[in-house]
């Protein structure tokens, strides 16, 4: 479980959203990309400011009731201060589970879960490379990644159904394979919030997320992130 952040852990709150695009070419196959701007609102005095955009495109390839595998090629840019910017290369191959299985509907290529409660679980390994725009040392690492997934919906017997508002929520923690030199290397992070499913095409979400960071694996956690995490999906 997690514990309370530190009392001396230094905080900030961010805004974050999310513009995702898919195209479920097959009952097997889906194509899609995330684009996601971000952007410091506060910080502790003295700390600069930030803003990041992420591009994301993925693949999926759904094998049966309770398993797609996944494959990301992340590319981000952040202008971290006034004189310092970053770019990250980052390529990544998982897979979910869905711990409560799914049908597929022949029609829409659409997976349906059998149960009103959706769980899922998202493991990746990622190959973290960050450029920068100074003299300051190229990085690059492995880590992995876990993310439990929960959806509740609220006025429909499933999320998957047209006019659905859900509840949802996650917790994952990112692990290095080394202790790299980048301060949010090593997190865990909490997002829940509600959804909505206008119909197959548009989904909405709104969340509040919490980042807790530390160094290496045996320090304490010394910075807590606040977000505003707000999405939008379009499916075809």
């Amino acid at each position: 479980m997690l514990a309370p952040c530190t009392a001396h852990a230094q905080t900030n709150t961010q805004l974050w959203t999310e513009f995702t695009l898919d195209w479920i070419k097959s009952k097997h196959t889906t194509i899609g990309v995330d684009v996601e701007p971000k952007v410091l609102l506060s910080a502790p005095a003295g700390d600069p400011g930030w803003a990041t955009l992420d591009v994301t495109p993925s693949v999926e390839y759904a094998r049966g009731q309770w398993f797609d595998l996944i494959g990301e090629l992340h590319a981000g840019w952040t202008k971290q201060t006034d004189d310092l910017n970053s770019t990250e290369i980052t390529p990544r191959i998982g897979f979910r589970l869905h711990l409560l299985s799914n049908l597929r509907e022949d029609l829409f290529k659409e997976r349906q879960p059998k149960r009103r409660l959706v769980i899922r679980d998202l493991m990746r390994v990622e190959w973290r490379n960050l450029l920068y725009s100074t003299d300051k040392p190229d990085s690059s690492t492995v880590r992995f990644r876990n993310r439990l997934e929960m959806l509740w919906p609220i006025n429909r017997q499933r999320i998957t159904e047209n006019g659905a508002s859900y509840l949802t929520t996650d917790w994952e923690w990112f692990i290095p394979v080394d202790d790299p030199s980048e301060r949010f290397a090593n997190k865990q992070r909490i997002r829940a919030g509600l959804g909505y499913r206008r119909s197959r095409a548009w989904h909405f979400e709104a969340k509040y997320v919490w980042d807790r960071s530390r160094n290496s694996i045996d320090q304490p956690f010394t910075s807590s992130d606040h977000a505003i995490d707000l999405v939008m999906k379009r499916v075809w």
